[in-house]
């Protein structure tokens, strides 16, 4: 229906899972995974070193983001997020292309972002 590619064998047990747009979001107690057409996304909890909201501004800036939608902005409920991990792993149709020391901005809705940072918090 979405037309994302099929996520091979998440990692850990799955908390949460959202499609906004044309972007999945998937969360579990051991990755984020992030889904755009042909292009998937997958960071390891363990090599997040931190996650903080940020301003609009930082949007003409991010390559990663998912688009806003028809009338531009943000979708109702959406904050843009820098991640910074150590490594993020990017899944093409030809193959997986390994990224290290990564600043990986989205857009995430409030429940999840908590979610994730719940998440991240208690596996320190």
């Amino acid at each position: 229906m979405y037309g994302f590619t099929r996520v091979k064998a998440l990692r850990g047990e799955l908390k949460r899972s959202e499609i906004r747009g044309t972007t999945r979001f998937q969360l579990t107690t051991k990755e984020f995974v992030q889904q755009r057409h042909s292009h998937t996304y997958r960071i390891a909890l363990e090599n997040i070193l931190g996650m903080t909201e940020c301003d609009e501004s930082f949007a003409k800036h991010a390559d990663s983001l998912p688009t806003a939608g028809l009338y531009g902005g943000l979708p109702p409920g959406a904050k843009i997020y820098k991640i910074v991990a150590t490594a993020v792993h990017l899944v093409l149709p030809s193959g997986v292309v390994e990224q290290e020391a990564v600043c990986f901005y989205t857009r995430l809705s409030t429940p999840f972002a908590n979610q994730m940072e719940s998440l991240l918090t208690n596996s320190l």
